[in-house]
């Protein structure tokens, strides 16, 4: 995906401050591509460690998992949403732009979810006891269709698709972007920021044992706003010079794959925005062979990102029945990588892409815009 910014006049030097230079004001942001394949990568990552380390523990090696945790990646996942959905929104004040917006981000993000989770269902029916569900299974199995976070067991709050869990938030996070949309841009960034911050507030105490509750005030929505305020600077012209741009990123990714106790948007929200920022604000990149690819899993990491679980749990229980303890478990972890990525691939561009350009041509029809609250006001921009 290309994403191109509208043209700006930019800040005058003397407006920016000694590490924010005015840069070109249309820009395609490949780096999005790049963050969202290594996001993923992390998060695919991070799940063959913790099977690789489950190998290790049956045949008595090392384990790799230590102080850091590679899960980093959905808090930069959550940053490029809210980078992109500020970005890519261009009609706030329309009557009708919520309908569009949540329009677009359904046909995106439901078709594969609901796909992969009916598989897990069959699964389920096929082998009841495959997995440990507490609460009523009714209820939890249309809970993890409509992103109602339900319980699976006392303090798991994972739909029947594991890693469907994050969607719950960006599920939130859109239908709050989508009424939000309604108001002029600059209202609306504010009623973003004040509803969320005040969210955030309010559940600073809760526990998971209100997951509805518990998902919608948790800080870990702040991180969405994080993205937005990088949109807005981008889309201000600001730049960072280039050591400026990798040390956010080094400082970003040491600071969040280290795993700090503390409040989720200090240890690694704002670690996630020092990346996010970094690749975006910072200078343009050349492209390579290596960022090629980048662009190609970046394409293909929600598919990635929700198909990988499944791809390593298979390659775990195909290898303690074929390998054992014949191959080092470094292998296992090399090879589980390999086929997760290329599974990702293959069903991004054989099932994810085809079936999302067919239901986009299918529901997603061009309306015409309804009068905004006013013409002043639709355009104000923040």
């Amino acid at each position: 995906m290309t994403l191109v910014s509208p043209g700006y006049d930019g800040f005058r030097e003397s407006n920016v401050g000694p590490v924010v230079q005015p840069g070109r004001p249309r820009h395609t942001l490949s780096s999005i591509q790049w963050l969202r394949a290594i996001a993923a990568i992390m998060v695919a990552m991070h799940h063959a460690i913790y099977y690789s380390d489950s190998l290790n523990h049956q045949f008595g090696g090392r384990e790799f998992a230590g102080f850091f945790s590679l899960s980093f990646g959905i808090h930069i996942f959550f940053v490029v949403s809210g980078f992109i959905m500020i970005h890519t929104t261009d009609n706030f004040g329309d009557a009708n732009a919520w309908r569009a917006f949540l329009a677009r981000r359904l046909v995106r993000v439901v078709p594969l979810y609901w796909l992969l989770t009916t598989i897990m269902v069959i699964g389920l029916i096929v082998s009841p006891h495959s997995l440990d569900i507490a609460t009523d299974k009714f209820r939890y199995i249309l809970g993890s269709y409509f992103f109602i976070p339900v319980l699976r067991t006392d303090g798991d709050l994972r739909p029947i698709l594991g890693q469907g869990w994050t969607l719950d938030y960006e599920m939130f996070f859109y239908v709050a972007f989508a009424f939000a949309v309604l108001l002029p841009r600059r209202w609306a960034v504010s009623l973003l920021t004040l509803g969320f911050l005040g969210l955030a507030w309010a559940g600073r105490n809760l526990d998971i044992s209100t997951p509805v509750i518990f998902t919608w005030t948790d800080g870990m929505i702040l991180e969405f706003l994080l993205g937005i305020y990088i949109g807005l600077a981008y889309e201000k012209n600001w730049r960072l010079p280039g050591w400026a741009a990798a040390l956010c990123i080094v400082v970003g990714l040491v600071l969040g794959v280290m795993d700090f106790p503390g409040p989720t948007l200090i240890v690694a929200g704002i670690p996630a925005a020092l990346v996010v920022g970094g690749f975006v604000l910072g200078p343009r990149m050349k492209g390579t062979f290596a960022t090629g690819l980048l662009s190609r899993v970046g394409d293909a990491s929600y598919s990635l990102y929700l198909t990988h679980a499944i791809v390593l749990k298979f390659f775990y229980q195909a290898w303690i029945t074929a390998v054992g303890d014949r191959l080092p478990v470094s292998a296992f972890l090399v090879v589980s990588m390999f086929a997760a990525i290329l599974a990702g691939l293959l069903v991004y561009y054989f099932v994810e892409r085809p079936m999302t350009k067919y239901l986009r041509g299918r529901l997603l029809r061009p309306s015409k815009p309804a009068p905004a609250f006013s013409a002043r006001a639709a355009g104000a921009r923040l």
